[in-house]
């Protein structure tokens, strides 16, 4: 199953494959009209800023990025989503030097950068649980305000027509970052449906704008959130590097 998120205000596209793969069980239930963010959301831990560096702004084209879906991942009889599988955490170093994030040692990339903008997609093995890095530059000083404008639009344009899709209001973290929960209902390959939980952190560093998501079925969010924490805590930016795909 194909999501494309779309370019906005600036360069933040960026498409998501998750073919939901399921297993024998319970059918998930459909998620509510109104959002149902964790009851303990993904934190994230304080962070320095620096000052941006005039540079030009990037292009707003649309790009789409597209994951393979070469290999069946359901059968018919399946009626419950496969459990997403984190596994150990290893640093994952971006060659330009603009990022660093812990990245579990059996997730697949898919790189999808641009001469200006890094999108970096990564899969868990059953195709249930992604995280994405989307990165480009803005000489501007961005309000967290603004930031969250940005953020609640790319969201809506994104994923507006999705069957139950929600969101829940911005929560600026104490390192300055906003994050945003959503939620839509998602259909598998087999026909089952099922609530999907994503959380975005947008955050400027510098002249780098920064969207970190990740995304899970909504009812193993509770079962992942530590480990999700971590992944999120290990994000690290350096502003004075430069993009480089």
């Amino acid at each position: 199953m194909l999501r494309t998120f779309r370019r906005v205000v600036a360069p933040l596209s960026v498409a998501l494959l998750l073919s939901l793969a399921a297993c024998g069980g319970r059918q998930a239930a459909a998620p509510t009209a109104t959002p149902v963010p964790p009851t303990e959301a993904p934190t994230r831990t304080p962070r320095p800023t620096r000052e941006p560096v005039a540079t030009a702004e990037p292009t707003t084209e649309p790009t789409a990025v597209v994951l393979s879906n070469d290999a069946p991942t359901s059968s018919t009889s399946d009626s419950q989503l496969k459990s997403v599988d984190i596994g150990d955490l290893e640093t994952y170093a971006h060659t330009s030097g603009v990022f660093e994030i812990g990245v579990p040692n059996n997730w697949t990339l898919q790189d999808n950068s641009k001469a200006d903008e890094l999108i970096l997609v990564w899969t868990d093995p059953t195709r249930n649980g992604a995280m994405v890095v989307d990165i480009y530059e803005d000489a501007k000083i961005n309000s967290t305000d603004n930031l969250a404008k940005t953020l609640q639009k790319y969201l809506k344009n994104t994923f507006g027509s999705e069957p139950d899709f929600s969101t829940g209001d911005p929560k600026t973290q104490t390192d300055k970052s906003v994050l945003i929960a959503w939620t839509y209902t998602a259909t598998a390959d087999n026909g089952t449906k099922a609530p999907l939980l994503g959380n975005t952190f947008i955050e400027q560093r510098g002249n780098k704008i920064s969207l970190l998501s990740t995304l899970v079925p909504q009812d193993q969010f509770k079962d992942l959130k530590d480990k999700t924490n971590q992944i999120i805590n290990s994000y690290k930016i350096t502003p004075d590097a430069p993009i480089k795909p």
